[in-house]
């Protein structure tokens, strides 16, 4: 698998046409010229593609001058393929139009790629020409010439074929094996091998040829074995033993044959015993020669450094997507800079909080940030102050955030960047005032209830002696005139403390099962009796016989409640009309319409109606609809209010318990 290098910024429409096209290679993205050099001094890249739309050719200038022949791409626009490839340095092999990548990319991959296989072999082939005939003539078992292959080139001319490419498979560990033991089979043709790897305290069969796969998938050995300890004591080639004198030798000449191997090579890392490679004898039973082995040993070496780098590279690249993963998945904003000021990562909670879009933000400048992000990331970055809980308002909108911000150091602890995490607290600003609102007016809840209980008790006294003294006075008109006012004066304020109480406490429903019919029938009869002559009040229902679960004294407060509001903002002469009507189903529920003929429609205020504070001039009527709409939703019920053909109506809805035969019954005034 070739690894190819793609310099854009162009994430959401180029980056993923180049990889979709390119998909029978690796493609790795970057985003910054940084980025592209750091790679291509740690990994061999075997192509770079740059998009001149992200940097200028004059800013790649003396990167591209530095890189090997026919090893860059340049996807360009119609106006910069009209300059030519003269002016271009040898290392760019060719260009093409951003409008043609999905037909002509691949081509130019390949033909590229080709280029350079090319230009491999021919070195090697130049190469070969330095061995002289006298070093090729000599036939001693200690310096045992090397075969010529049928196509005429010597044996090690192949050998470094594959060796560069297996350089070339590029982080594919699968690849990697497959090369190198094709590698081995061309020096020496062997009935079986083997490649273990240690993996947590012992050595595992990774790839093998030769070997039964249900045998070698079980096949191990311990790090502390005897096998292992040889090698990883000597760093030597190490044959079968054929006569031993010792114990460990025999245990080494078990556990060889275990592994059906005559010859065992070390594959060392830094000094440490990494893995195993096993071979048996040759398929001619011809001995092996020293160059054989040797060449075998140093692909070994080789080996276990290009092992070490595929699972570095996995490692890395692991690392990065996990924290990519938890990057973008955060809650809060990310933006971190580097030692440049400019901006290096840039998640989407940032894009979709700041309305800036990633592409545009990667890159950068500090200054480009919206203030004070910038100027905060910027101290944090030179003079190392860091922010923590801060509030701030961002942007033309003046958005609340919260920022913390922090500083980067490497290892010998120089600070590399900076980095700050914000948060738009504006909701919880609004939960905030929201919690103070519940606050102040459960305060007012409280006052309420106290003035209420402080006036309740003198009036109850007043009450009772004003009709002790109309009793006494009782053929006095102008007495009988003022203990009448005084009466009804006192019975509007009763009613008002009682509604205030039934607002501001919490009080306890006692729920159970009531007739339905009866229920409106009593508050249609108290209605009546409380209401003023001038408004007319009828009931009609086909309820039959169907219970509720209902507080009844409140219930019929709540329908009461509203029969008032209706006479407050109708006209004197108003007919008020109360309907009940049952709807069957899964959850049966009654619908019970007040309907009045007269006022303004009342659809447009309902929020009006329901707030209990918004005319503090008609308190008591105010609280007529907040009363009704909290009994009846204490009750599992809804309150509506509706408009049909010019009629005002407040729908009650309640839950019922079961459902009988239906009847008509009818009461009114």
């Amino acid at each position: 698998m070739k690894l190819l290098a793609f310099l854009s910024k162009n994430d959401d429409l180029l980056i993923p046409r180049v990889k979709g096209t390119l998909n029978a290679y690796s493609v790795y993205p970057l985003r910054t010229l940084e980025e592209l050099e750091e790679l291509y001094s740690n990994i061999p890249l075997s192509l770079m593609i740059i998009d001149t739309a992200a940097y200028s050719l004059s800013a790649l200038d003396e990167f591209l001058h530095g890189l090997d022949d026919d090893t860059v791409l340049l996807i360009t626009s119609g106006a910069e393929n009209r300059g030519g490839t003269e002016r271009l340095p040898k290392s760019v092999y060719g260009f093409l139009d951003i409008d043609s990548v999905r037909e002509e990319l691949p081509g130019l991959v390949r033909q590229a790629l080709e280029r350079q296989m090319l230009k491999s072999e021919i070195r090697l082939l130049k190469q070969s020409k330095h061995i002289s005939p006298e070093q090729v003539r000599k036939k001693s078992d200690a310096d045992r010439p090397l075969r010529e292959s049928p196509g005429g080139r010597y044996l090690h001319e192949k050998v470094l074929v594959h060796f560069a490419r297996m350089l070339t498979v590029n982080f594919d560990m699968h690849k990697l094996f497959n090369c190198f033991m094709d590698s081995v089979m061309e020096i020496a043709r062997v009935g079986r091998m083997s490649v273990m790897l240690k993996d947590k305290g012992e050595f595992y069969v990774k790839t093998q040829y030769g070997l039964d796969p249900a045998v070698a998938e079980h096949l191990a050995l311990k790090k502390d074995s005897a096998l292992a300890a040889r090698l990883s004591k000597q760093g030597r080639i190490l044959h079968k033993p054929e006569k031993f004198d010792d114990q460990q030798s025999a245990l080494i000449k078990d556990e060889m044959e275990l592994l059906q191997c005559s010859v065992s090579f070390p594959i060392i890392y830094k000094g440490k015993l990494i893995g195993i490679f096993n071979i048996d004898d040759k398929i001619t039973e011809e001995p092996f020669y020293r160059e054989e082995l040797e060449i075998i040993y140093v692909l070994c070496n080789y080996l276990a450094a290009a092992v070490k780098d595929v699972d570095l590279y996995h490692q890395i690249m692991y690392q990065k997507e996990f924290t990519k993963n938890i990057v973008s998945g955060m809650n809060s904003g990310m933006i971190v800079a580097g030692r440049d000021e400019r901006i290096n990562v840039f998640n989407p909670q940032a894009s979709e909080i700041l309305n800036i879009e990633s592409s545009r933000a990667i890159g950068s400048h500090l200054s480009s940030l919206p203030s004070p992000l910038g100027d905060i990331l910027l101290e944090t970055l030179i003079d190392g102050t860091v922010y923590s809980r801060h509030e701030a308002n961002v942007g033309p909108e003046m958005t609340p955030l919260g920022i913390n911000s922090y500083r980067l150091f490497d290892e010998t602890k120089n600070p590399v960047g900076a980095g700050i995490v914000f948060t738009d607290i504006s909701h919880c600003r609004k939960l905030e005032e929201q919690s103070r609102r519940t606050a102040k007016l459960q305060a007012v809840n409280e006052l309420m209830a106290k003035i209420a209980h402080e006036v309740r008790n003198p009036l109850t006294s007043i009450q009772t002696y004003t009709q002790l003294l109309n009793e006494k006075y009782a053929d006095d008109e102008l007495h009988e005139f003022y203990i009448s006012a005084v009466t009804q004066s006192i019975d509007r304020l009763d009613n008002l403390i009682d509604k205030l109480v039934t607002f501001s406490t919490t009080q306890e429903y006692s729920l159970k099962k009531e007739s339905l019919s009866e229920i409106f029938n009593e508050a249609v009869h108290y209605a009546i009796k409380k209401l003023p002559a001038t408004h007319k009040l009828s009931y009609q229902s086909d309820n039959g016989f169907c219970a509720i679960n209902a507080d009844r004294k409140n219930l019929i407060k709540a329908f009461y409640y509203l029969a008032e509001s209706i006479v407050e903002m109708t006209p004197d002469g108003a007919f008020i009309k109360m309907q009940s009507s049952v709807s069957e189903g899964e959850f049966p529920v009654v619908e019970v319409a007040m309907k009045s003929v007269g006022g303004e429609s009342l659809t447009e205020a309902k929020d009006e109606l329901t707030d209990p504070f918004l005319d503090m001039n008609h308190l008591g009527s105010g609280l007529n609809v907040p009363l009704c709409q909290k009994i009846i939703e204490k009750h599992g019920g809804t309150l509506e209010i509706r408009n049909d053909n010019g009629l005002n109506a407040f729908v009650v809805t309640l839950p019922l318990l079961n459902i009988s035969v239906p009847g008509e019954q009818k009461s009114g005034r």
